[in-house]
């Protein structure tokens, strides 16, 4: 949310600095959402129930970890690999 504010900001300021008067209120929203980003609370990261699982890159369901090939949508796994 932070990055996102800031671009927000930085877009409304040139708007603003550009001539066009009525989007400061870009650049304020973009504030907000600077502040909101800092005191919001930080989420956990999502972890398949099963330790043998993990999910696939493209449609989110939980498959084999050996698993090469998404066996809900095809998609190839090993594009991914860290």
């Amino acid at each position: 949310m932070i990055f996102s504010g800031l671009i927000v900001f930085l877009t409304g300021l040139v708007l603003f600095v550009v001539g066009l008067q009525a989007f400061w209120i870009l650049a304020a929203a973009g504030v907000l959402m600077i502040a909101a980003g800092f005191f919001s609370e930080k989420r956990e990261e999502v972890v398949p129930e099963n330790p043998g699982m993990k999910f696939c890159w493209y449609c989110l369901k939980e498959i084999p970890v050996e698993a090469e090939e998404c066996m809900y949508c095809g998609f190839r796994q090993d594009q991914f690999k860290k």
